[in-house]
């Protein structure tokens, strides 16, 4: 899914209020999509960590298709935050909206920072603090129940 996706997708169940699924459980799933995509991105620095170590060395074709793969959890993560940014409304509540954004701009900048110089520490604090988020929109009851 590309970002404008995510984006359409939230607004619709914003304008829709006999919407199958709530504003609230789809900030959830982009949420738990966010943590998996940076987990993912942990196990490839580890990996390739693990493999420089132990000095393994594979073929052209499975390095470029790895290197694509390690992409495509980056794209996605950073794809998801920025879905969840542009999705903040500032109108409704400053104070939160404004926190929200920084955490988030927060987790961009720590896995950015961690694929780029394949350190995971940043990018595991991230994922708590996104896990965090992610207890917090839990405690927001859905509008179905």
């Amino acid at each position: 899914m590309t970002n404008s996706q995510y984006i359409d997708a939230y607004k619709k169940t914003q304008q829709s209020s006999n919407s199958v699924t709530s504003s609230h459980e789809i900030v959830r799933t982009l949420m738990k999509e966010l943590v998996n995509s940076m987990q993912k991105i942990v196990l490839d620095i580890q990996d390739e960590r693990k493999r420089k170590q132990d000095q393994f060395s594979v073929d052209k074709d499975f390095e470029e298709k790895y290197a694509r793969q390690k992409s495509k959890n980056l794209t996605k993560s950073l794809s998801i935050i920025y879905g969840l940014q542009t999705s903040l409304d500032f109108d409704k509540a400053l104070e939160i909206a404004n926190n929200l954004f920084q955490l988030y701009e927060y987790c961009r900048h720590e896995i950015i920072k961690g694929f780029s110089q394949k350190i995971d520490d940043g990018i595991i604090k991230a994922i708590d603090v996104i896990k965090q988020i992610m207890e917090g929109w839990e405690e927001i009851p859905s509008l179905e129940k």
